[in-house]
């Protein structure tokens, strides 16, 4: 008879005491969470983009005539009266791309932090890391490989294919519908990205620190839950910032360039 349902739950008992709500019943909670938030994911993602793409088109539209009524457009070729308009189209186009995708960034940034800071998603994925972690490190769903000091650099390897693993799974997707399953897993690629890079950090700040050259994820997994979520958080604040100030810089650029360059012209 297999013993599998025996080293699982001893899996769970043996280990570091989990966060509040962790267990079978708050583990089912958190997955029907994450499923709630991700199906209103997208609607959140779509509405900033709509929003701030319509933004971006009437200012495109503002930005034209204003330039044109100041004469910054203008031109002594006789033609460019009816040409000037096709950069009406062009303003008209780069606020609803360039805003609306910093919209966009924005909505998916703003869904990611709220993933991890209200739905825990960093636990979740933390904690299913750790489980694929430790089937890799040792090929057995046992609690003795979470205490078992392995080189940095295997623990480094096995973290960075769990995760690859998780991320690429539909873990936590169930029930979710085709644009809100894929919003939902883009968003949990990239919170698992950040998560890869911070448990990387960790790891080299505790060999420093420590001297040491081998490492559980006993004690990792200690580490990640006392300082992830923070800088996770911090991570996917910066990411949305930069999107959205470099999606806002293309739809001003193009917006200053005609000038600029009429002006040389003249």
């Amino acid at each position: 008879m297999s013993n599998a349902p025996i080293q699982r739950e001893q899996f769970q008992s043996e280990t570091t005491p989990l966060s509040e709500g962790a267990g079978p019943r708050g583990s089912v909670t958190r997955v029907a969470s994450l499923a709630k938030a991700g199906a209103a994911a997208a609607a959140t993602v779509a509405a900033r983009a709509f929003g701030l793409g319509a933004v971006g088109f009437v200012l495109g539209i503002v930005a034209f005539f204003v330039e044109k009524g100041t004469g910054l457009l203008a031109h002594p070729s006789e033609r460019w009266g009816a040409l000037v308009y096709l950069l009406l189209l062009a303003y008209m186009a780069a606020g609803a791309i360039g805003l609306g995708a910093a919209g966009m960034w924005r909505g998916i940034g703003r869904v990611a932090m709220n993933l991890v800071q209200e739905h825990k998603l960093c636990q979740r994925i933390v904690e299913r890391v750790f489980e694929r972690a430790a089937i890799l490190a040792e090929g057995a769903y046992t609690p003795e490989i979470l205490r078992k000091p392995l080189p940095i650099q295997k623990l480094r390897d096995v973290l960075s294919r769990a995760i690859t693993a998780y991320a690429t799974s539909d873990d936590d997707e169930s029930g979710l519908g085709g644009f809100s399953r894929s919003i939902l897993r883009r968003l949990k690629l990239r919170v698992c990205l950040h998560v890869e890079t911070k448990l990387i950090e960790l790891i080299g700040e505790e060999t420093r620190n420590q001297s040491t050259v081998e490492l559980t994820l006993d004690r990792l997994h200690a580490l990640a839950e006392e300082e992830l979520d923070g800088r996770v958080m911090d991570a996917l604040d910066g990411a949305r910032n930069q999107q959205a100030l470099l999606w806002g810089g293309l739809f001003v650029a193009v917006l200053a360039l005609p000038p600029i360059v009429l002006a040389l012209l003249r």
